[in-house]
């Protein structure tokens, strides 16, 4: 399935709202055209085969989405303003999340997948930053205009993050989320930032791990940073690939 040439990387998603988000196919032509193959894997229901797909790859996507379970970071289940993902699929991501890590495959983490990345390593969100963390910055637009930035982001110098962008500095984004990190897991590193001081990126360097909360699977055809940042996760990607067939 995979070999030095083309890496392999599996993309958890939900099948049953794939038809609806359309920028979900933006993101495996974005993989393909990026020189890689990709594997979805439906997490809607629960799974007993994670090890063994995620152990066939040599990368890991955490797709957007709904809210992550609240009780998984000491929340409030009830909460009015939180659209809870089905558990099966917030148990099933995490656990590819922690294969992936313990395998040492690289991962990329966008929007809903960041914060699920945040709260699997013992992290904490806002469940609704318009309600918790009111700010003149606006996170949530319309899915509508995803296609362009809605704000600015400023990307921390010295961290994999610049590397994979292409530098360090300030650059537009685009954003579909209302919900935040409240407190960093204590293993990553923010390294991206909000104008109005919220992280919008933190990364495990030693992991190749890279979190962010803006969406640049849709944006890599006409976006610089975007397709950047495609195409050096799936470089290293391959370089985990060649490593891996140089031991063999």
């Amino acid at each position: 399935m995979t070999d030095s040439r083309q890496p392999a990387v599996a993309v958890t998603l939900d099948f049953e709202v794939f038809e609806r988000y359309h920028h979900w196919r933006e993101m495996l032509g974005g993989i393909v055209t990026s020189g890689a193959s990709p594997l979805t894997i439906d997490c809607r229901h629960p799974r007993t085969d994670l090890e063994h797909l995620i152990g066939m790859v040599d990368g890991l996507i955490l797709l957007g989405g709904s809210d992550v379970n609240p009780e998984l970071y000491g929340g409030d289940g009830a909460d009015p303003l939180v659209n809870a993902a089905p558990r099966a699929l917030d148990d099933n991501e995490m656990a590819a999340l922690h294969i992936a890590l313990r395998r040492g495959i690289p991962v990329l983490a966008v929007c809903r997948g960041a914060q699920l990345t945040n709260v699997a390593l013992d992290g904490t969100l806002f469940a609704d930053l318009v309600r918790d963390r009111p700010s003149h910055v606006v996170h949530r637009t319309k899915e509508e205009d995803l296609d362009g930035a809605a704000h600015n982001v400023d990307i921390h110098p010295d961290t994999l993050l610049a590397t994979w962008l292409g530098g360090a500095g300030r650059i537009p984004v685009n954003s579909y989320h209302h919900q935040g990190f409240a407190t960093l897991a204590p293993s990553v590193r923010a390294a991206a930032t909000a104008e109005d001081g919220l992280v919008e990126a933190f990364e495990i360097a030693a992991a190749n791990l890279v979190a962010v909360q803006w969406h640049p699977e849709i944006l890599w055809p006409s976006d610089v940073h975007s397709a950047n940042l495609m195409r050096s996760f799936v470089e290293c990607c391959a370089d985990r690939s060649r490593l891996n067939t140089a031991r063999s």
